[in-house]
């Protein structure tokens, strides 16, 4: 029997690329996405005898009560990969720039959102052998993102969250692990600039004349591998295992890098 995975942000960015991956390894794909254009279009190249979808907005409890149901259905009950990928960075700048609205949505999303995906669908994977759940956190989980604050602070937050989890889900024999991807080609990188003349934190030219930009093509195959080596934090890239590296046992100098960085704009 082919193997189950649900993933939402699967209409575009990491979740597409990991949908088309693991179609094409004969898993069964269920996407989830508040995009449903997007999903149709994801659906359509993988091919609807493989693949499911359904619009989610990971912020409302009844659209996951749905998604789970819908998905449930098609894999009779089970899910051996829980890909929690959903995430926004909507806008970039320092904090008093950005609306406070703007702020609460990228918490509602990229942690409330994984949060809810959890108590969902944690039954499902309860109720299959050796079930995983992958969250989507970042290089930004381990290291200071000055004009992406908020956004940052939500991956610190999943990055406890797996933790945690990892522990207490033992029991259930479920590995709860996270892909922490340094910059990748995705819709993250069109943050809209809130401060004026500010070389912003996710902005894509300012970030390609500065360091690499990785494929999600890159990423959703270390997806893959994740769930072979079942490790709990999973950093892409050697620029981003480096820069974790330094963080952890050299965290005065990233610091004084990224105050040198953005200086004209926080100081």
């Amino acid at each position: 029997m082919n193997k189950n995975i649900f993933i939402t942000g699967a209409a575009s960015g990491i979740g597409k690329a990991t949908a088309l991956y693991f179609a094409k390894k004969g898993w069964n794909v269920g996407l989830f996405d508040i995009n449903e254009e997007g999903l149709k279009e994801v659906a359509n190249e993988i091919g609807h005898n493989s693949c499911m979808y359904k619009k989610l907005d990971v912020t409302n409890l009844e659209q996951w009560t749905d998604a789970v149901d819908a998905y449930s259905e098609y894999t009779n009950g089970t899910c051996n990969l829980f890909f929690n990928n959903a995430g926004i960075a909507a806008f970039t700048g320092r904090i008093e720039d950005i609306p406070i609205q703007e702020a609460h949505n990228v918490v509602n999303i990229n942690l409330n959102g994984v949060i809810n995906g959890v108590y969902k669908v944690l039954p499902l994977l309860k109720e299959t052998d050796q079930s995983m759940i992958i969250n989507t956190g970042s290089v930004g989980s381990f290291l200071p993102v000055p004009g992406a604050s908020v956004y940052s602070a939500t991956k610190f937050a999943v990055r406890g969250l797996t933790e945690g989890l990892n522990i207490e889900f033992a029991k259930y024999g479920i590995k709860v692990s996270e892909l922490n991807p340094w910059f990748t080609e995705t819709p993250i990188l069109n943050a809209e600039q809130s401060t004026p003349l500010m070389a912003g934190a996710l902005q894509r030219d300012v970030i390609k004349s500065r360091s690499v930009i990785h494929t999600t093509d890159k990423v959703a195959k270390r997806v893959f591998k994740i769930y072979q080596r079942r490790g709990i934090h999973n950093v892409v890239g050697f620029t981003g295992n480096m820069a974790v590296f330094v963080m952890r046992y050299c965290p005065a100098i990233i610091r004084r890098m990224s105050r040198k960085m953005y200086a004209d704009y926080f100081s």
